[in-house]
C-alpha cells in the first residue's frame, strides 16, 4: 500500500512540475489590451497570443517607419554639403525584429518596366509628379516606381515639395523585403540605393510628415 501511495505521489509531483510553467507563463503574460503602442511593440512576439501578433507587428511598424535605417548598408543619404551619410543598420536599431516585408501591390503604371524581362530596360529613369500622402502609421508607403538596373548606384530626390520634407524608401521586390527608409528629407536631398542586384527588381516609395500634395520626384541611375 505504501509503495502504491508513493508511486501516486511521485506521479502527481511530476505532473505538477510539467504543468506549472504553463500556468506561470499564462499568469505572467501582460494584459495586451491595456498596453501602450510602444509597450505593445516591444512585447515578445513568440509568446504572444496569436490574436495579438498582428497588432504587435503593426505597433512595431509605427516605430520602424518613424526612424531612418538601412539593411546591410544598401541605402544612404546625401547631406546638404554633399557628403554621404550612412544610415544605422535595421538590426542595430531593432534587434530581434523582422525586416518589414513589402506587402503593397505595385501599381500598373509602376510595374510597366517589369512586364517582360527580355525587353526590360536595365536602368532607373523616372521623373514625374508623385502624390505624397501622409505617412502611414503601421505600414509602408505605396510604391510609385519600379525598376531594374545595372548601375552601381541609384538616387532618389524630390526637386519640389508641397511642404517642408518627405520620407523615402527602397524595397527589393524580388525578395519582397524593404532595404532602407529615411524620414524628413528636404528638397534636393538625395537617397541612394547602392550596389543593387541586377537580377532583382526594386521599388521606390515616398510619403510625407509635412504637407500632403504633389512632389516632383526623380529616381535615376547615378554615375557617381
Amino acid at each position: 500500500m505504501k509503495r502504491i501511495a508513493f508511486t501516486a505521489i511521485t506521479a502527481f509531483l511530476l505532473f505538477a512540475t510539467l504543468i506549472t510553467p504553463s500556468f506561470a507563463n499564462a499568469a505572467n503574460q501582460p494584459n495586451y489590451a491595456t498596453l501602450s503602442a510602444e509597450n505593445l511593440a516591444y512585447s515578445d512576439l513568440k509568446t504572444a497570443p496569436e490574436e495579438w501578433q498582428n497588432a504587435i507587428l503593426a505597433a512595431r511598424n509605427s516605430i520602424i517607419y518613424s526612424e531612418s535605417w538601412t539593411v546591410n548598408g544598401q541605402v544612404a543619404i546625401e547631406l546638404s554639403d554633399g557628403t554621404i551619410e550612412k544610415l544605422p543598420e535595421f538590426s542595430d536599431l531593432f534587434p530581434g525584429w523582422d525586416i518589414p516585408k513589402n506587402t503593397n501591390t505595385v501599381s500598373k503604371e509602376a510595374s510597366t518596366v517589369l512586364t517582360d524581362p527580355i525587353f526590360t530596360i536595365m536602368s532607373a529613369n523616372y521623373a514625374g509628379y508623385v502624390y505624397l500622402q501622409a505617412a502611414p502609421t503601421s505600414s509602408e508607403t505605396p510604391i510609385f516606381y519600379a525598376f531594374n538596373t545595372n548601375a552601381n548606384r541609384v538616387s532618389m530626390v524630390a526637386d519640389s515639395l508641397p511642404g517642408s520634407s518627405y520620407n523615402a524608401g527602397y524595397s527589393d521586390l524580388t525578395s519582397a523585403y524593404d532595404v532602407g527608409w529615411a524620414t524628413n528629407l528636404s528638397v534636393g536631398r538625395k537617397m541612394y540605393l547602392t550596389n543593387p542586384n541586377s537580377s532583382h527588381s526594386y521599388g521606390a516609395r515616398a510619403s510625407t510628415n509635412s504637407t500632403t500634395g504633389y512632389a516632383l520626384m526623380g529616381v535615376v541611375d547615378d554615375p557617381s
